[in-house]
């Protein structure tokens, strides 16, 4: 079963063919400033993902000390996805899924720095920084 989502303009669209590996929230100031918001994200295997149409890049050196390439719609201004954080694995934008209700988050993270307006949920595991690596 595959998975599918895309931009808002429909110019970047793509298919997912592997199960998500974890989804949640990120409040960093870097998804904050690219989304809006927190950022609402999923991790997947890069190998299961097949995008299509053209997209431009943004890269920041991120929270962790690493390049963070953020990946987006050049005509919409969709963010995409985001890489960098781990060889092989990508974080998709989990509000450019065709069926949003695919996303299930499982924690928050860097909600030290989450502003008054947009708290996490209570109930969900939620991290300070950034998530302890397994």
């Amino acid at each position: 079963m595959a998975i599918t989502g895309g931009c808002l303009c429909g110019a970047v669209r793509y298919e997912l063919s592997a199960p998500m590996l974890f989804g949640g929230f990120c409040y960093c100031t870097d998804c904050r400033k690219s989304s809006g918001v927190h950022a609402a994200s999923m991790a997947v295997p890069e190998a299961a993902l097949t995008i299509t149409g053209e997209t431009r890049e943004f890269s920041k050196i991120g929270g962790s000390g690493h390049p963070v390439a953020r990946v987006f719609c050049p005509t919409c201004g969709s963010p995409i996805l985001s890489k960098g954080g781990r060889p092989g694995v990508v974080m998709l934008k989990a509000g450019t899924l065709d069926d949003p209700e695919y996303f299930k988050p499982m924690a928050s993270i860097y909600t030290s720095r989450a502003p008054s307006w947009d708290k996490p949920r209570e109930g969900m595991p939620a991290f300070p920084e950034m998530m302890p690596q397994a």
